[in-house]
C-alpha cells in the first residue's frame, strides 16, 4: 500500500494547525495572572561582572552568572531637574531600554540611568557599553542604543522618580514601560514591548504590544496590538476608560463590582464572565458585533467602560479566585 504524501502531509499540518489555534484560544480563556500588578521596587543593578566575580544585587545578594557573558562593564549617571525648567518631560528611547517612572510628592525630577553592556572581553563589553547613551535636550530625554538583536549586549535602565502631578511622554517602540502612582497626563508609546500602568489616576493614553492597567479612576485610552489585561481596584471605577486589544482582553474585578460596563466581540463565545454579577450581563448586537452590557444599578452610563476584541475574547473574573458562573 503507498501512502500519498501530499494528502497526508497537509492533514497533519492541519492538524497541527488546529491543536496550536485550541491552545492559543484556550490561553485566552484563562483568568488574568495577578502577579502582574504587583507593585515589585523598580529594577536597578549597576554594577560591573568580570570573570569570577558574581554581582550583587541591590539587596547585597548575589545574583547567578547563568549564561552571562564573563564581563559586563556599567556606567551610571544621576541627574536632578527643576520644576521651573522642566514643566513636563518628553523621553525617547531607541531599543533595549527598560524605563520605570514612579509619581512622588517631590517637586523636581530624579533620574537615575545606568548603562550596561557585556562581552566575552573587556574590550568588547566596553564597545557594546558605549553604544548605549543619555542626552538631554530641553524638555526630552534621549534614550539611545543599538538596533535590537537576538541576544542583546546593550542595555539600559532608566528610573525616574516624578512630580507626580507632571505631564510626562514616553516613545519608545521596543522598549519597556512601567508607570505607577502618576495623577498627572500620561502617554505611552511602546508599539513592539508592554507597557505597565498602575494606580495612575489622570488622564492615561496607552498604545503598546501588551498593556497591564490596574486602578479605580481617570480618563484611560489604551490599545494594544496583542493583548490588554486589567485589574480594577475598587468596586467602582471613576470616570472613562476605554481598551481596545487585537487578541484577549481580560479584566479582574473585586467581589461586589458595581461599575457599569460593555463589551464587544465578535461571536457571543468570545464573551467569557465568572464573576457574581454576571447574570445581570444583557447580550445584544450592533454594527455586527455582539455587545454585552452590564448596567449595575443604572448610576453610569455603560459606554463609560468599554472593552473590546474583535479578534480574541473579553474575560471578566473576580480578584483572589474564579468563578463558576458562566454568562455563555
Amino acid at each position: 500500500m503507498r501512502l500519498r504524501w501530499p494528502v497526508f502531509l497537509v492533514s497533519f499540518s492541519s492538524l497541527v494547525s488546529s491543536c496550536a489555534a485550541d491552545a492559543r484560544h484556550n490561553s485566552e480563556l484563562q483568568p488574568v495572572p495577578e502577579f502582574l500588578f504587583e507593585r515589585r521596587p523598580f529594577q536597578f543593578d549597576c554594577a560591573d561582572r568580570t570573570p569570577g566575580q558574581s554581582r550583587m544585587n541591590e539587596r547585597g545578594g548575589r545574583l547567578s552568572a547563568g549564561n552571562e557573558a564573563p564581563f559586563l562593564l556599567t556606567h551610571s549617571e544621576v541627574l536632578t531637574l527643576s520644576p521651573r525648567d522642566v514643566p513636563a518631560l518628553t523621553i525617547t528611547a531607541d531599543p533595549s531600554y527598560s524605563i520605570s517612572i514612579g509619581g512622588t510628592g517631590r517637586s523636581d525630577w530624579s533620574i537615575r540611568f545606568c548603562a550596561q553592556g557585556d562581552g566575552n572581553s573587556e574590550a568588547e563589553a566596553r564597545g557594546h557599553l558605549d553604544q548605549i547613551s543619555m542626552t538631554l535636550l530641553g524638555t526630552t530625554v534621549s534614550l539611545k542604543g543599538p538596533i535590537l538583536g537576538d541576544k542583546p549586549q546593550s542595555r539600559g535602565l532608566f528610573v525616574l522618580d516624578a512630580p507626580a502631578d507632571a505631564p510626562i511622554v514616553i516613545h519608545g517602540s521596543y522598549a519597556h514601560v512601567e508607570i505607577r502612582d502618576m495623577t498627572g497626563p500620561v502617554r505611552v508609546t511602546a508599539t513592539h514591548a508592554r507597557a505597565s500602568i498602575l494606580d495612575t489616576t489622570g488622564q492615561v493614553d496607552a498604545a503598546a504590544f501588551v498593556v497591564d492597567f490596574a486602578g479605580s479612576r481617570g480618563r484611560v485610552n489604551l490599545s494594544a496590538e496583542a493583548e490588554i489585561n486589567l485589574k480594577m481596584t475598587a468596586s467602582r471605577f471613576e470616570g472613562t476608560l476605554l481598551a481596545w486589544a487585537q487578541r484577549p482582553l481580560r479584566m479582574l474585578v473585586p467581589p461586589g463590582f458595581m461599575t457599569p460596563f460593555q463589551a464587544m466581540v465578535n461571536r457571543p463565545q468570545d464573551f467569557v464572565c465568572r464573576a457574581d454579577f454576571c447574570a445581570k450581563v444583557k447580550q445584544g448586537k450592533k454594527n455586527g458585533l455582539y455587545v454585552f452590557t452590564y448596567t449595575a444599578d443604572g448610576g453610569a452610563a455603560p459606554e463609560l467602560v468599554h472593552l473590546r476584541s474583535e479578534q480574541a475574547t473579553v474575560v471578566i473574573d473576580t480578584t483572589g479566585g474564579r468563578e463558576t458562573n458562566d454568562s455563555n
